[in-house]
């Protein structure tokens, strides 16, 4: 595995100091996948106190944010946090991603996790892109221009995309209509994404110790009041501006900044952002699998049918079906080789020696824990 360097020489020594620092119960790297949950509902809250102001024309929006930041009582809290909480659930939720990717635990039996992870990133980025666009002030509208330009540069459907959310090429009120309806929209699509993605994960951790929440929303909140953020200046009517000193956050507009910034041709922009899902996509069935075709498997004729496999499984890998080859037992255990995890517990449960791993027999195993047992026993006496 080509990832192995990374893992021995940055990962696991990242660990074991953050082991030192933060203790073991409380190490931030064993709850990666349930850190961005707690962004989420500070996202949740704080969206629904500037939902409850904003008003999405080309006429209002300006004003109902400076609203929001200048005169309503701890407006600009809510909405520094809200923009803060949405950069570090990206920032978690990619470090989530490379430590997986780093441990080796994106294939096979995890792949489900793996793939819904790609999409939850992509909507992630949609769904920070247009949050940015509704705050609509000059530098948000110059923004918006630029994305809906960049768009239609996208083959066979760009035009088709721009046509959703313009009329007649032009921006409309019902276009930041539009924008906010995808901005609360996708969220919603986000938490059935959630779902699958936990879903074949045995006892997924999705909330990390109240410590750490504490430490996280207090790092919010701090950042939030000692760095606000603030309002442009009111949008400019009339002709679309040319993006220049465009200030983008590359956390969700590298696109844009790819085209404006490092000054890039649309072309070579979409293919780079499309080849990053797609590649992303392809990993599990490109890089070599470690335990291709090593999964449990049943001899038949020492199977009784005791279901004892099926109900240890923690990946629901087993399943019990009728035989019909003439033995005396009514059941035969069955073994899904996409959800097998190849962790043995099946064959530790049996008492009939009727599932194996290939790659690990049980006399293996056994005789390796006895020399374990004895290393250890001659070492302590």
């Amino acid at each position: 595995m080509y990832t192995e360097p990374i893992r021995k020489h940055l990962v696991l020594p990242l660990e074991k100091f953050a082991n030192e620092v933060f203790s073991q119960k409380y190490n931030p790297f064993y709850y990666h996948g349930a850190l961005p949950n707690v962004f989420i509902w500070s996202l949740f809250i704080s969206g629904l106190v500037l939902f409850a102001y904003y008003q999405p024309t080309l006429a209002t929006a300006y004003e109902s944010v400076s609203l929001i930041t200048y005169e309503l009582p701890y407006g600009n809290a809510f909405r520094s946090m809200h923009r803060y909480a949405a950069d570090g659930m990206m920032i978690f939720v990619l470090l989530h991603m490379f430590r997986v990717w780093f441990t080796d635990r994106f294939r096979e039996y995890r792949i489900l996790p793996w793939l819904t992870g790609v999409i939850i990133i992509s909507l992630m980025l949609i769904i920070g892109l247009t949050g940015y666009m509704l705050i609509w002030d000059q530098e948000a509208k110059t923004l918006t221009e630029a994305t809906f330009s960049l768009m239609s540069r996208l083959p066979l459907i760009g035009d088709w995309l721009v046509s959703l959310l313009l009329v007649d090429g032009k921006l409309q009120d019902n276009t930041l209509t539009k924008i906010m309806f995808l901005h609360f929209a996708i969220p919603v699509l986000l938490m059935f994404l959630l779902f699958l993605h936990y879903m074949r994960i045995t006892r997924p951790v999705t909330t990390p110790p109240l410590a750490l929440i504490v430490l996280l929303f207090g790092g919010v909140v701090l950042v939030s009041g000692l760095a606000p953020v603030g309002l442009g200046q009111p949008p400019a009517v009339g002709m679309p501006t040319t993006p220049v000193n465009l200030q983008l956050d590359l956390l969700y507009a590298w696109p844009q900044w790819l085209l404006f910034g490092a000054g890039w041709s649309p072309v070579w922009v979409w293919v780079v952002t499309l080849a990053v899902p797609v590649l992303l996509v392809a990993l599990p069935y490109v890089q070599k699998k470690g335990l291709r075709s090593h999964f449990a498997q049943v001899t038949k004729d020492n199977c009784t049918g005791c279901s004892l496999c099926y109900h240890d499984c923690p990946y629901e890998a087993i399943e019990m079906v009728d035989r019909n080859d003439g033995s005396r037992f009514k059941r035969l255990a069955t073994v899904d080789p996409g959800r097998c995890a190849n962790c043995g517990l099946c064959v530790g449960a049996c008492a009939f020696k009727a599932i194996e791993i290939p790659r690990r027999e049980s006399p293996d195993v056994l005789e390796e824990i006895q020399k374990t047992f004895a290393a250890a026993n001659a070492l302590s006496a």
